[in-house]
């Protein structure tokens, strides 16, 4: 991946998830769907009342619902919401009063979450197609920005995180689940397409990803856990869920 230019990885990223969007069933090197929702607890009870399209395309890292804490009336951006299935609970969570906005780079998944959120009801979500790097909103818009593995897919992180936040509300604060390594990568590996669908390649190691963190301006950054799951299949890699304020 090290011979592509930003571009061409964000096009290559974008056809990925695209084909997800398209044929959730295909065979994938990294987990999609139901199976994989369940394992890093996603409710059971819950994903049993919803329709298969809202789950069968989800790809994330991990699952941030039990860190974001949303409250009720709050505006919350998902980054990277692929077909809607984070955003089908952060809705329920802040209420009629509330807004949630997914942002997805593919436009198939952006359809395939507008259609899921008028299927299961869901009032208070508004769905966009754009890039993480240059966000389609004002500037102190959001009371939190989410996302579920979507740093380690982009060549450029800094403005991922420079964007996240701009967007934020002074006060506001950015929660989410990000693959982060224990040490660098070999070059070999970092140059894998493969690696970097699997949120593996393209990841940095933990101290360097909070020190980009601090050097765009969040302040209180906290690594609330750290896990093991079947997107870190690499000895190298963990699950991150990181907590950060904008001051």
């Amino acid at each position: 991946m090290l011979n592509f230019n930003p571009d061409e990885i964000k096009k290559m990223v974008k056809d990925k998830y695209s084909e997800v969007a398209r044929d959730p069933c295909a065979v994938f090197n990294f987990p999609v769907g139901r199976a994989f929702a369940l394992k890093v607890g996603y409710p059971k009870e819950i994903l049993d009342k919803l329709p298969q399209s809202l789950y069968e395309s989800f790809t994330g890292a991990n699952n941030p619902q039990p860190f974001v804490e949303l409250k009720l009336g709050e505006t919350v951006l998902d980054l990277g919401c692929g077909a809607g299935m984070d955003l089908y609970f952060y809705a329920q969570k802040v209420g009629e009063r509330g807004k949630v906005y997914g942002l997805d780079i593919s436009e198939d998944m952006a359809e395939k979450a507008r259609k899921n959120m008028d299927i299961a009801g869901v009032k208070n979500a508004e769905v966009k197609i754009g890039h993480s790097d240059n966000l389609p909103f004002g500037d102190n818009f959001f009371d939190v920005v989410t996302s579920n593995g979507i740093y380690n897919l982009s060549p450029d992180k800094e403005a991922v995180m420079r964007q996240a936040f701009r967007v934020l509300k002074p006060g506001g604060r950015t929660v989410f689940c990000e693959i982060v390594l224990k040490k660098a990568l070999s070059e070999e590996e970092r140059k894998n397409a493969n690696d970097w669908f699997r949120c593996i390649g393209g990841a940095l190691p933990e101290e360097d990803f909070l020190a980009l963190m601090e050097k765009v301006g969040f302040k209180n950054i906290e690594v609330i856990s750290k896990i093991r799951n079947a997107r870190t299949g690499h000895k190298l890699a963990l699950c991150a869920n990181i907590r950060a304020y904008k001051i």
